[in-house]
């Protein structure tokens, strides 16, 4: 897919951060795995835009689905190691026909990584993910990362899946890159009030018991997934002190504050919304594309949005992990109550923001991971401590235990280190 950047669309280059002790100065070179060749010797300068290997723009935002192909492109076969896949999915060496690229996406950015899988029991992934670092105008190391889960029963869920991460993810980019979300308000269809979950600082213990959710849509859509555990999603949620407006913008001139971030992420929601509704066609039978919805903005602070029952999670190793989503759907039941798409009623996201007081990561994921571990404390004994220095590793420990508990449905896992290493953004 094609998606302008935000360095693309911003003017001029952001200014480099300072490093922090023990870090590379920002602008150095920082050494990354390729997302779509594989190249281990990928090295991303400042100014540059393309993998020396493949060609692939390394300053777009990677979902893990880049190939114009879908089956597994330059990579080798998985039956006998052959580089050579024809454009039907088959290897010309042995003749064995290749996984899908959906069917398991890999993606390692060392600041953040991901993994997605179709699961044993999905003919297809409709899960989509889209994640890339970017510094803010003030120098700010930041990370976005985008969670969709198609929602089955309606038409081509993995279509509506791809195109809300890819809507969303370029209008995060682009407008904390250009930092003000001012340039983005007039597009936006979405005006009534909105939601907003401000969440003091860790530990868990310090935030009250969770509050009612409201949710939008008349009707639901039964999810295909299944759970091994009683829901718990509300005794470790984090709805709870919302308030009733947005509030004052917090940055400096020419920088993003914690507002702007809720804004723009408000922003990136309705944007990704009407993506996913502009796929509706007559020959839907009034059930067109659906999709949920979760992102994260890493940065000194954490910016959450969310619709449906994709979640994000804090996880720690000092025993405050917790959700930091609660989803739109009765407790116990898989019907979720919001979504993105035609029939979806302009939903309002809900958005929550907080600021850790140590070390852990940011989990964004899809309910095929939680379906199977729920609870915060489980995921960061399985994350942790690798998480921290490791993210990509630990993504896949996450997608294993998902598979190995039965993998009913499609699975996402993506890991956000916190603090935010210092990274070397490529600029236009």
């Amino acid at each position: 897919m094609t998606i302008e950047t935000a360095a693309e669309a911003a003017a001029g280059s952001p200014p480099t951060a300072p490093a922090a002790p023990g870090e590379a100065e920002p602008g150095m070179p920082l050494q990354l795995t390729c997302p779509n060749c594989g190249a281990t010797d990928l090295v991303m300068e400042a100014g540059a835009r393309f993998c020396e290997q493949c060609g692939y723009g390394v300053d777009e935002p990677v979902t893990g689905d880049e190939e114009p192909s879908e089956y597994q492109g330059p990579k080798p076969c998985v039956s006998c190691g052959g580089t050579e896949i024809d454009t039907e999915g088959y290897c010309t060496d042995c003749g064995d026909l290749q996984p899908r690229r959906r069917d398991r996406m890999e993606v390692d950015l060392t600041v953040v990584a991901g993994v997605s899988d179709r699961g044993l029991r999905h003919h297809r992934n409709e899960d989509s993910m889209a994640l890339r670092p970017v510094l803010g105008l003030d120098g700010e190391n930041l990370v976005v990362a985008v969670v969709c889960d198609g929602v089955s029963t309606s038409e081509r869920p993995d279509e509506a899946s791809a195109a809300a991460v890819s809507a969303a993810a370029k209008l995060l980019l682009t407008a904390i890159a250009a930092g003000t979300p001012e340039p983005f308000a007039e597009s936006v269809n979405v005006l009534a009030p909105v939601e907003t979950a401000v969440m003091a600082a860790l530990p868990a213990a310090a935030i009250g018991e969770a509050g009612a959710v409201e949710t939008a849509g008349s009707a639901g859509y039964a999810s295909t997934a299944e759970t091994t555990e009683p829901d718990e999603s509300a005794e470790d949620s984090a709805d709870a002190g919302v308030e009733a407006d947005l509030g004052a913008a917090t940055g400096a001139p020419g920088t993003v504050g914690p507002a702007d971030l809720r804004l723009i992420s408000r922003y990136a929601v309705a944007d990704a919304d009407r993506a996913v509704s502009d796929l509706a066609r007559d020959a839907d039978h009034g059930n067109p594309p659906a999709c949920t919805y979760v992102s994260a903005i890493v940065g000194q602070e954490v910016t959450v949005a969310w619709l449906g029952d994709s979640r994000a999670y804090w996880l720690d190793e000092r025993g405050t992990s917790r959700a930091l989503t609660r989803d739109d759907a009765q407790e116990g039941s898989h019907a979720i109550e919001a979504w993105l798409g035609a029939d979806s009623g302009a939903p309002e996201p809900h958005l929550a923001r907080f600021t850790p007081d140590g070390p852990g990561v940011v989990l964004v994921c899809s309910d095929g991971l939680w379906n199977y571990v729920e609870k915060a404390a489980d995921l960061a004994a399985i994350a942790l401590p690798g998480a921290l220095a490791e993210p990509f590793d630990a993504a896949a420990r996450l997608v294993k235990k998902a598979l190995d508990s039965g993998g009913h449905d499609n699975i996402t896992a993506v890991l956000v280190p916190y603090p935010v290493q210092a990274h070397a953004e490529p600029s236009a």
